[in-house]
């Protein structure tokens, strides 16, 4: 979707695991710091499924076909950007290498998506879409009410949508790179109804993100992105390749 967290949206997000009643909790989703970099490793995402949810899962990935680029995300504040002044209310944003940006209202308990920017678009989320919770555990699941506005093509949008983050799985995730063990799978589902003006039309799409997390880096280790709507699908995979903190 646009580019949301996880990346787009969406983008989805989590840390510290503890093992309560067998239950993996982590406590700061994507809760990061200005001056965090974060690098990606992209991926071809043919044949590429999230696999099943539930207790003591094996989500294998060794063998990812990578592509030849990455992906870099800076945290810096909305100051440093030239688009601060269409999203007020941000207090964070992740500046992505392909130029895009990414405004988030951080809280203590949750991160909030209010808006997006690129050479080409901005889409403001006037009722903004938590992406994070924090902490989150096995089995936990919100959802929660937004609404966006945004012009592309000549085209004036605007709409709302309901946005699931649900903790669908545990156990041990095996990536080219590494294996991590004690993984906990975030499920971030947005769907979204947007009406054309100019034509009264509406637009929807379908947003799904799965996102792991190991509970020693605040990002995720990996991310699968699909989107869904009229006339368009488009799907991304990552992995983290790096978490650095100055």
């Amino acid at each position: 979707m646009y580019k949301m967290k996880y990346r787009i949206l969406f983008p989805l997000v989590l840390i510290l695991p503890v093992l309560v009643n067998a239950q993996l909790k982590i406590k700061n989703a994507e809760d990061f710091k200005i001056g965090t970099v974060l690098r990606f490793q992209k991926c071809d995402t043919m044949g590429i499924t999230a696999g099943s949810g539930g207790e003591n899962q094996t989500w294998d990935f060794s063998q990812l076909k990578l592509k030849s680029d990455t992906n870099t995300e800076w945290m810096v504040l909305p100051s440093a950007t030239p688009y601060a002044d269409k999203f007020p209310t941000a207090t964070q944003v992740e500046k992505y290498s392909d130029g895009s940006f990414v405004y988030v209202d951080k809280e203590k308990d949750q991160s909030n998506l209010v808006g997006y920017a690129s050479a080409y678009m901005a889409i403001a989320y006037p009722k903004p879409v938590p992406f994070a919770k924090r902490p989150i555990s096995y089995k936990d699941k919100c959802t929660t009410n937004f609404t966006d506005n945004f012009a592309m093509s000549g085209m004036n949008f605007s709409g709302s949508g309901t946005a699931t983050i649900e903790a669908d799985g545990y156990g041990k995730l095996i990536l080219p790179n590494k294996t991590y063990k004690n993984v906990l799978r975030v499920k971030v589902t947005q769907l979204q109804m947007d009406t054309i003006k100019q034509y009264g039309s509406v637009s929807r799409m379908n947003t799904i993100t799965y996102a792991w997390f190991d509970g020693n880096n605040t990002s995720a280790l990996f991310k699968i992105s699909y989107t869904k709507s009229m006339g368009y699908n488009a799907a991304s995979v990552e992995y983290l390749l790096s978490e650095k903190n100055k």
